[in-house]
């Protein structure tokens, strides 16, 4: 289960469902797609597994800042994209 989708699928849902109540002019045409969405948003997030956390570089190397492609640590430039990397680390 992915909390975050369900919790974000029921705001859009509510949302739906207080432009459905509201009966603003130019919004009530969004309530139903969006409370809609919100409840499919909330029903897939029990069907899909939960994230493995997050994604590191290699051992020895770190992000590029401008492409993300893995640079060693100690290069001026990445080989990728020729982006200068910062100094430190």
């Amino acid at each position: 289960m992915r909390p975050q989708l369900l919790v974000g699928g029921l705001l859009v849902a509510v949302l739906g469902a207080l432009l459905f109540v509201v009966q603003l002019p130019f919004l009530y045409f969004w309530s139903l797609p969006l409370a809609l969405g919100g409840g499919v948003m909330a029903l897939a997030s029990f069907f899909m597994s939960e994230g493995e956390g997050p994604v590191t570089a290699p051992p020895g190397y770190r992000f590029c800042v401008f492409c993300t492609n893995p640079v060693p640590i100690g290069a001026e430039r990445c080989s990728r994209c020729n982006g200068l990397q910062p100094r430190g680390e």
